[in-house]
């Protein structure tokens, strides 16, 4: 009850600054955690991965513009969330367990099928995940090898359907995927991972029912795109974590730098997407320190490289690049029998500074362990 309380009150405030936004929604739902056979038992039990409620809103604005990105992307909204997920709800089989995450991130929803007053389409979202309380200590709760520092990355997506209910309100269902974690900056770093199912109830201006203006023609031509890109971030050692740990009864981190070098070839058949392959140089300087700490006595090297393929989506100067590798040589001792690696890289394009970009680039292990968070400079050709 209380928080249906809340929710509520949360939509009222939002509709009071329905002058400033085109649409407001709100949403309430739970989350079932994946679970980490590797952690959950001593946290939570064998076998259990709990589910946890979830309550979030949305403030945002669709494109009625006369850009050829928002006739091809049906009118998309962007906007500003918040989400809480309820951790704390969730009883622990030792400790504390773990405190809500408060996320906030900026959104993209866009409609691929529209009929009537019905909609589907996805929504993706990249932010701040904040965890104010019960985060893994040494002493009081070192069952939470989940989430270690206040302030992480939230990474949304998800499929949603809405149904209009009135001229200016909607109602909905979604399912998304929900992702908290810092990258590797600090360890323990497990991440919080999962599938959320929701109800949502939404508020559109009058101003989105406005005639859409004609749309303009950018000059856009099919063409092959060339991207060289450095990229470099802060990590910490995993195995020296894992050392004192269990040498000296709680863990530790030691933080060092860490670079990779990209180069994409990828053909932009529309506006929208560009698919191709790219080459990947990684380099890990602090490879002897795993080394000097994780007793398998192996010589790491610094240096690994991989191939992989890269699917671009761009929206105007926001794009965002998924890539799956294949390792060509990798001994940097970061994780074991690693052979895929995936990225996720979302560039902010400047077309008038010698076509360059800046961004932040996410690379994974396992479609869900995370490696390194690296803020990214480039330039296409």
């Amino acid at each position: 009850m209380k928080r249906l309380t809340l929710l509520f009150l949360i939509f009222s405030v939002l509709t009071g600054i329905d002058a400033l936004a085109q649409n407001v929604s709100v949403k309430f739902g739970a989350t079932k955690l994946l679970y980490d056979k590797k952690y959950f038992p001593t946290l939570y039990g064998e076998g259990v991965a709990p589910v946890i409620p979830s309550i979030g809103a949305k403030v945002g604005w669709r494109d009625m513009s006369s850009s050829p990105y928002a006739a091809i992307c049906k009118r998309p909204e962007f906007g500003l969330a918040i989400q809480v997920d309820g951790l704390a709800d969730a009883p622990a089989l030792n400790g504390p367990g773990m405190g809500n995450i408060y996320s906030i991130y900026g959104y993209f929803d866009r409609n691929f099928l529209e009929y009537k007053g019905f909609s589907l389409g996805y929504s993706a979202g990249y932010g701040l995940g904040l965890s104010f309380s019960k985060l893994y200590d040494p002493v009081t709760n070192p069952w939470n090898r989940l989430l270690s520092v206040p302030v992480n990355s939230h990474i949304t997506f998800g499929i949603q359907a809405k149904i209009a209910l009135s001229r200016r309100y909607d109602a909905g269902i979604g399912f998304y995927f929900n992702h908290n974690s810092n990258g590797a900056v600090k360890f323990p770093n497990r991440g919080y991972n999962g599938f959320e199912l929701s109800l949502s109830l939404g508020m559109k201006s009058i101003r989105d029912e406005a005639p859409i203006p004609e749309t303009t023609d950018d000059g856009f031509r099919r063409k092959f795109q060339f991207d060289i890109q450095f990229s470099g971030g802060m990590m910490s050692n995993e195995a020296y974590f894992d050392y004192c740990l269990e040498n000296k009864g709680g863990g530790d981190n030691m933080y060092y730098f860490k670079y990779a070098f990209t180069a994409d070839c990828i053909y932009r058949y529309c506006r929208t997407h560009a698919t191709g392959i790219g080459v990947d140089v990684f380099v890990t300087p602090f490879c002897k320190h795993i080394a000097e700490y994780d007793g398998r006595g192996i010589d790491y090297k610094p240096v690994s490289f991989g191939i992989s393929i890269k699917h671009q989506m761009r929206y105007r100067n926001l794009s965002l690049t998924a890539g799956l590798g294949r390792y060509l040589y990798d001994n940097d001792g970061i994780a074991r029998n690693k052979k895929l690696y995936q990225m996720v890289i979302i560039k902010y394009h400047f077309p008038t500074l010698y076509n360059t970009y800046a961004g932040i680039v996410l690379k994974a292990h396992k479609f869900m362990a995370a490696e390194s968070i690296q803020i990214c400079i480039g330039k296409s050709f």
